[in-house]
């Protein structure tokens, strides 16, 4: 008679190993859950903050764990919806804070994306791939389901993760950014790191909602006066004509996409150094200062046409209310007014406002295409700088009844650079470790220099009449490395006045 033996539990009863089998899969399933939405989540960003140059101010973005808690409760087709609506602002946002932008320009100027370069066309296609990925990847199983029983230790693993990024975060913001070890800012200069659009060192925790929240609490002053370089320029053209029996000078103001004050006075130093070869100086006396800038391109505009800080209320502005801007008075003084830009004019309708604030001409890249003026690769695709102020040369050296005022916006430095840059015969950076050592920064200087190599060039030719030139930077380098962010002034930019020298030969 067979003897019957009841395995022990544990040893191989199959009922046993199958419930601590589905344990352990339970177990995984919950941890997985957290950490695809405290860590794989980020990757569509992480992607898009390398290849597209924005700005990356945290790792861990909370908002996807505010996502992946909401989750587990609600239907398992809403977890996709809220992870790309969570990723799409997080994306904009960083754009916002890298470029000045508002979201509402975002979305207005939509259309510049067919002036991207290939580059950042096919980083863009990749980003919104992964992006899809993790949504289909929030909605499917393993990821999609956590057994009841351990949602209370996934909302703790959560809150325990973003507790920790936030403390660390904390310290980080209240320590001093400069050179005095203990002190804590004061609250001025947090609302200020805030009006910037991002703190100094790159922190854990990525908030994209609570920090749009922010600048809208302390935004930026709107439409009051700003010193600016123009009202130099405007004085010397003025004191020009009062020399010359009020004959006026021609009028040029440059303003310069991205050049901002290294805190690298060699580099500082270099780039202004074509203005500074005996020929020219036996012609012009050079100036140079800072001004203020607040915002994007479209701020530094503002500023200098008009000496506001209206910024994106340029382009809305009635005629009436951009009556006191310099084309509308330089007009008024019997000038020809031409607005340069070498993109596309639809670009913040600059083609509407800049018929508004008084220019009767406007160069584009259509118009420029039809003078057979180059294109060069960048950030965006449009006219080569270097083209452009040959072409300005050659319009200052024809005699005209009246006197012109050209306004150049350059283009080329815009950010994100192209490494190595694409320029012919670039300037070497090798003076310098901060150059020779970071090659975005080096793009970025030979860009610059570039354009002011041209300017002198310009500034040298057989011109028609005097001719006062100003050129000034727009904002800082809105680079996506905080480090290097961090080498430039976040409150000035400089300038250069060209005044011709009463007497000089041309």
């Amino acid at each position: 008679m067979g003897i019957y033996q009841q395995n022990p539990p544990g040893t191989g009863d199959p009922a046993v190993k199958s419930s601590s089998a589905w344990k352990q899969t339970d177990v995984a399933r919950w941890i997985l859950y957290v950490t695809f939405y405290a860590l794989l989540a980020n990757i569509p960003f992480w992607v898009a903050s390398r290849w597209l140059a924005i700005s990356q101010d945290g790792w861990f973005c909370l908002e996807y764990i505010a996502v992946g808690l909401l989750a587990l409760f609600l239907p398992r087709i809403i977890a996709p919806l809220l992870l790309l609506l969570a990723v799409a602002i997080d994306l904009i946002g960083a754009i916002s804070e890298t470029y000045f932008l508002p979201i509402s320009q975002i979305f207005t100027n939509l259309g510049a994306v067919r002036q991207l370069s290939a580059s950042r066309l096919f980083a863009g296609a990749v980003v919104l791939l992964l992006t899809l990925l993790a949504a289909t990847i929030s909605a499917l199983p393993p990821v999609a389901t956590v057994p009841k029983k351990y949602r209370a230790r996934v909302a703790g693993c959560f809150l325990a993760f973003a507790v920790l990024c936030l403390s660390i975060d904390s310290i980080e913001v209240l320590r001093s950014p400069g050179d005095r070890p203990g002190h804590i800012q004061a609250w001025h200069e947090i609302r200020g790191e805030i009006r910037v659009g991002y703190f100094p060192k790159l922190s854990l925790s990525r908030v994209p909602v609570f920090r749009l929240a922010l600048r809208k609490l302390f935004p930026a002053p709107s439409g009051l006066p700003i010193r600016n370089a123009a009202t130099l320029a405007m004085q010397s053209a003025e004191s020009i004509a009062a020399q010359n029996k009020g004959e006026p000078p021609n009028l040029v103001l440059i303003l310069v996409e991205s050049w901002g004050i290294d805190t690298d006075s060699s580099v500082r130093n270099a780039l202004v150094e074509p203005y500074a070869q005996p020929g020219l100086l036996a012609r012009y006396d050079v100036l140079q200062g800072t001004v203020p800038f607040l915002g994007p391109t479209l701020g530094g505009e503002a500023r200098e046409l008009c000496g506001s800080t209206m910024g994106f209320r340029l382009m809305k502005a009635s005629a009436q209310e951009l009556q006191g801007c310099l084309p509308d008075r330089l007009a008024a003084m019997g000038y020809h007014n031409v607005a340069i830009h070498g993109m596309w004019g639809e670009m913040f309708d600059r083609v509407k406002w800049y018929k508004t604030i008084g220019f009767q001409d406007m160069w584009f890249t259509d118009k420029f295409h039809q003078e057979d003026l180059p294109n060069c690769d960048g950030a965006f695709w449009g006219i080569c700088d270097a083209a452009i102020a040959e072409w300005m040369g050659r319009r200052l050296e024809q005699h005209t009844p009246t006197p012109e005022f050209l306004y150049w916006v350059t283009l080329n430095s815009h950010l994100p650079v192209r490494v190595p840059s694409p320029l012919t015969s670039p300037a070497s950076c090798s003076f310098t470790p901060s150059l020779a050592q970071q090659p975005s920064l080096c793009s970025w200087y030979q860009l610059i220099a570039n354009v002011h190599h041209s300017v002198a060039d310009m500034a040298m030719t057989n011109l028609a009449r005097p001719t006062v030139i100003a050129i000034v930077g727009d904002h800082a380098p809105p680079f996506s490395d905080p480090s290097l962010r961090d080498q430039f002034s976040q409150a000035v930019v400089p300038y250069v006045l060209l005044v011709p020298r009463h007497g000089a030969t041309k």
